[in-house]
């Protein structure tokens, strides 16, 4: 009789072991869940304070304008400003990148960003600035941007 309460007592600790794994098992996904929301609302809040600038402010927007399509007419002040924009957000897309590797941001946001980011490079200025500039941004931007560029140049050649 002794030896069936034992037996029964362990089989109640295996199973109370089993319940505390399987509770445990399910805070993890949902903190999981959890943190992937909020790395994501931040990354879209990152997002909109860098256009917010563009569509607020009419002068940020001329500039902006202007940037884009000549760089090289830029006066010193406005220098530093495009090279602060652009540090910022290629900053953002390196960002965005790395939560997409890590499994942060979900796939398929990561591609909305990759087509914007790729809308971006369009523009020579924001191609020719990040060439310039590559040796401060993490090497696996470096190569988003270098296969962005590849398809970007076959998409014109089949034109």
């Amino acid at each position: 009789m002794l030896q069936d309460l034992g037996n029964l007592g362990e089989f109640v600790g295996a199973l109370g072991v089993v319940v505390s794994l399987v509770y445990l098992a399910r805070q993890m996904i949902q903190n999981t869940v959890s943190v992937r929301a909020a790395s994501f609302n931040s990354m879209v809040q990152n997002s909109i304070r860098l256009l917010e600038h563009a569509f607020r402010d009419p002068e940020f927007a001329a500039f902006l304008a202007r940037a884009e399509a000549d760089p090289a007419s830029l006066t010193d002040v406005e220098r530093v400003r495009w090279d602060s924009y652009m540090t910022a957000v290629w900053r953002h897309f390196g960002n965005l990148q790395y939560a997409n590797r890590v499994g942060t941001l979900d796939g398929q946001m990561w591609q909305a960003y990759r087509t914007d980011l790729k809308e971006h490079l369009r523009k020579g200025s924001w191609a020719e600035w990040f060439l310039a500039h590559r040796h401060v941004f993490s090497e696996p931007l470096g190569r988003q941007v270098d296969l962005a560029l590849r398809e970007i140049a076959e998409e014109s050649a089949a034109d």
